[in-house]
């Protein structure tokens, strides 16, 4: 594992985190990331979780932009919901274009706009990435370095050591694939 500031991780090329997962802050918790189009990647944070491989990763983005690649259609209430929520606490659950390939083989895809600026340093440069917690699957979220290093050393690329305020509240979680938005998540965004 190399411990590397997000300046000198900027300095990467896409090519370089192939195969990789790398472990950053976001605005709520640290999490385990690849780029959206790894599959490799993503393989190893399932592995590295011992997650269902059923069980999809949410996907973190940099640009608003991003979204319409994978996404069938965004109703206007949603793009009300964005623009007024983004970045910050809150996943997105879509219905994905047909033509998306992404390793599962469901027909919804989840995205969320951090509100961190050394996440989203690295979301604007290589991309979005495919994440979750930094936790073995249904253990508690790790939340400093010392506790991910002590646990995750051995088996994650790089870790993004930039200290950065976390909010340590989950991001909640609601799903736009309806007509009607269902909150799936209670968390940092609250709706009523």
């Amino acid at each position: 594992m190399e411990r590397i500031r997000v300046v000198d991780f900027l300095k990467f090329k896409k090519c370089d985190l192939k195969g990789k997962v790398i472990c950053f802050p976001t605005d709520t918790v640290y999490g385990f990331g690849a780029m959206i189009d790894d599959s490799f990647g993503i393989d190893k944070i399932f592995q590295i979780k011992g997650r269902d491989f059923v069980k999809p990763l949410a996907n973190l983005i940099g640009n608003i932009q991003d979204v319409y690649k994978y996404v069938s259609d965004i109703p206007d209430y949603v793009i009300e919901i964005i623009e007024k929520y983004w970045p910050g606490a809150l996943t997105i659950i879509f219905n994905k274009r047909k033509e998306v390939n992404i390793k599962n083989n469901i027909d919804t895809i989840s995205f969320r706009m951090p509100d961190s600026l050394v996440c989203l340093s690295i979301l604007k440069k290589f991309g979005p990435f495919a994440t979750t917690s930094v936790n073995k699957s249904g253990e508690k979220e790790l939340s400093n370095l010392k506790d991910i290093e002590n646990e995750f050393s051995n088996v994650i690329d790089f870790l993004i050591i930039d200290e950065v305020n976390l909010s340590n509240v989950p991001s909640t979680v609601i799903d736009v694939t309806k007509d009607k938005m269902v909150v799936i998540r209670k968390g940092g965004v609250l709706f009523e």
